[in-house]
């Protein structure tokens, strides 16, 4: 009987020069960042994979792209957000503007803030929230219709889309890549009461104050 031989189909050949196309690129890729680590790169940097921040270069696309980030320090990002938020505050009296606090795990940092934030961990929590009365005012609301919230202007026309929210979006531009951001309204449990409603009823409540949130991210490179 004849020996016969059939070649691969299409389907099988797509998937080979697939495979061979990721194992290329990831080959590339590591081959690349140990050399800018030689020459003084980041060695645990964060990694982007086709475009998604903390993903692991491992799971590249053929014709896929893997990039790798400098990690930015928690220090320098709050530095940065900081001096943005004392730019953008509301001028009167200048309490508003002084009053942008740095907390550490729900506590305000005592002694030097910049050699805190150079020692904080994974799972430390990093804040820096307003705790004036009227600083969440100043953020103005938008409607909720689960809440039945209407919209409410932001108080100061000095800051007519409000502070924090503002620092946010610019923050995630900036080290989007490096770190993770949040905007919330926090409770600081200092016994301040205000007045808001549950359902239909008139309640006192605690007061809440506008809050920018730093997370460490992943660098997500294979163990």
């Amino acid at each position: 009987m004849p020996v016969i031989v059939e070649g691969i189909t299409t389907a099988q050949l797509g998937r080979s020069i697939a495979d061979w196309v990721k194992a290329a690129t990831i080959e590339t890729a590591e081959r690349a960042l140990r050399e800018e680590v030689a020459r003084g790169f980041d060695n645990d940097p964060v990694v982007i994979t086709d475009g998604m921040p903390r993903r692991d270069y491992l799971q590249v696309r053929p014709f896929g792209r893997i990039e790798f980030a400098a990690r930015t320090s928690m220090a320098e990002a709050v530095r940065w957000a900081l001096t943005e938020l004392q730019k953008k505050s509301p001028v009167l009296t200048g309490r508003y503007a002084s009053s942008h606090t740095v907390m550490i795990n729900g506590a305000e940092v005592e002694g030097n803030i910049w050699v805190a934030l150079r020692n904080v961990r994974p799972t430390d929590r990093v804040q820096i929230v307003n705790p004036q009365p009227y600083a969440r005012k100043i953020e103005g609301a938008t409607a909720n219709r689960r809440t039945r919230r209407g919209k409410r202007a932001a108080l100061s026309r000095q800051a007519r889309s409000g502070v924090y929210r503002v620092v946010l979006r610019a923050l995630v531009n900036r080290f989007g890549k490096a770190l993770f951001f949040d905007f919330k309204y926090v409770n600081l449990n200092i016994g301040i009461k205000v007045w808001g409603k549950r359902g239909a009823q008139r309640v006192q409540r605690d007061q809440v104050y506008p809050a920018l949130q730093f997370f460490i991210k992943p660098t997500q490179l294979p163990a």
